[in-house]
């Protein structure tokens, strides 16, 4: 039985595990991970859950749950800390020439330095909305104090680049590591950051006795040898919890790689060091706003207008009111609606996110009248169009009469995209095969090229 109030839970190498803990962890329902990939021991990462002690900690740990990620065993990190060289060599190289090159830049090592042990999960990430997510990092070290070197450490990164595409101007194709000391720590408690580089018991660190070299960013560092802060923790020091941002676009593709790993001289790993990492609160914008189409005249339906939010999510609940007497009309996320008379309308939509609780609204003025019809549907033409079946999910018949010679059949998306464009002669059906189309809610529409006449139909495909 253990009285360590840090429980800890190892992870196996599965992407459904995974992606639970990372969306519950560190970005929240918003956003959308995959291609999610685990490098190291399934032993040497996982969750953790810490609840104070007073008895074992004079001064609160920081953090009551999160990932932990380690160089060696997770439970290493656990208490009492009654061993100040504790870790898991597992002694497996880990070739990466880019964070090679990135550490040696920082002259964390040098270049003959080999790295070991890693622990790397990388994914890629898609927001729905704008997401600002804070997370909130602590490093722990049996490399405190006796190990601390410039030529080799133990070293965590948290690197973020955008793929397909350039959508956010703060990242591009190169990884950037968002947790560089210096590039998001600002004077936090008073520290004067001296230094900008990826976090390790080099960057934060006491005075070295063993270089004599003075202590950098010492006001985030907390000394744990025996026990002294907090026995519950395993680790000989370990810093504060320190602050961090990532901002995500909405439609933007980006790509995370967090490691932590060992740099050093020949093979041997022994000591480890652990990072825990959540998000403290995550900010999210569903960046709320809609399209409207032209509208179409019908002289029994009025005009009719389709609407297009610019936020599309499963999560979303969406209620339109287009006539703004505060009664819900739609709760379509593409609605059509067909207003009987010319005027002035206050268009609403309410978006709520199931998932994140977040609720926005927004409002437009929407002018109707005769000039505003792009098209005239019928126009004096007695005559409408049959389809079948709808629903349809192998083809789609239309037929129509006194179209004449000439007829243009087209299938649009609820965005107005044309997805089905052909013209025929001299016939008044057509059968269109729409099995790799994608199911969802389209219009079919007929031009009759010759007496100008416009029909359409909404059909939904399976």
């Amino acid at each position: 039985m253990s009285y360590s109030q840090l429980e800890v839970n190892p992870v196996s190498n599965t992407d459904n595990g995974w992606e639970s803990i990372i969306l519950e962890n560190l970005f929240g329902c918003n956003t959308s991970v995959t291609n999610i990939n685990y490098t190291g021991n399934l032993n040497a990462a996982g969750e953790f859950n810490y609840f104070q002690n007073n008895n074992l900690c004079s001064n609160y740990f920081g953090m009551n749950r999160g990932i932990l990620m380690t160089t060696g065993h997770i439970n290493h990190a656990i208490g009492p800390n009654n061993d100040g060289d504790a870790g898991q060599e597992w002694n497996v190289e880990y070739d990466d020439p880019f964070l090679h090159d990135y550490l040696v830049d920082f002259e964390l090592i040098t270049p003959s330095i080999n790295l070991y042990d890693a622990a790397v999960l990388e994914f890629d990430v898609f927001s729905y909305g704008l997401t600002s997510i804070d997370f909130e990092v602590i490093f722990g070290s049996d490399e405190y104090p006796e190990w601390m070197s410039p030529f080799y450490a133990d070293v965590f990164c948290f690197f973020v680049s955008e793929i397909n595409g350039d959508i956010d101007p703060n990242f591009n194709a190169i990884p950037k590591n968002i947790m560089e000391t210096g590039y998001i720590i600002n004077n936090l408690n008073g520290c004067e950051i001296e230094n900008n580089a990826p976090i390790s018991p080099w960057t934060i660190r006491p005075y070295s006795n063993i270089f004599q070299m003075p202590a950098v960013n010492e006001c985030l560092y907390i000394d744990n040898q025996n026990g002294a802060s907090c026995d519950a923790i395993g680790y000989d020091g370990y810093t504060v919890p320190m602050d961090f941002n990532l901002s995500l676009l909405p439609q933007a593709n980006y790509h995370v790689k967090i490691v932590i790993l060992d740099a050093v001289s020949g093979s041997w790993a022994g000591v480890d060091s652990g990072i825990f990492i959540k998000k403290t609160n995550s900010s999210t914008s569903l960046d709320l706003d809609f399209e409207w189409s032209a509208p179409i005249y019908d002289e029994t339906s009025g005009f009719i207008v389709s609407f297009t939010p610019s936020s599309v999510d499963v999560d979303n609940v969406y209620y339109w009111d287009f006539d703004n007497d505060g009664v819900t009309d739609s709760n379509e996320m593409n609605p059509i609606f067909s207003f009987s008379q010319p005027g002035d309308y206050i268009v609403s939509l309410q978006v709520n996110n199931e998932c994140s609780g977040m609720i926005e609204s927004i409002a437009y003025e929407l002018n109707i009248d005769i000039d505003s019809a792009d098209v005239s549907l019928n126009d004096g033409v007695n005559n409408s169009i049959l389809v079948s079946p709808n629903p349809a999910n192998k083809f789609v018949r239309v037929m129509f009469e006194k179209c004449g010679k000439s007829t243009e059949i087209q299938l649009v998306d609820m965005s107005g995209k044309s997805i089905y464009n052909t013209t025929i002669q001299n016939s008044n059906s057509y059968t269109i095969d729409i099995s790799n189309i994608d199911p969802g809610v389209y219009y079919l529409q007929v031009n009759c090229l010759e007496n100008e006449a416009i029909y359409y139909e909404k059909i939904m495909i399976l």
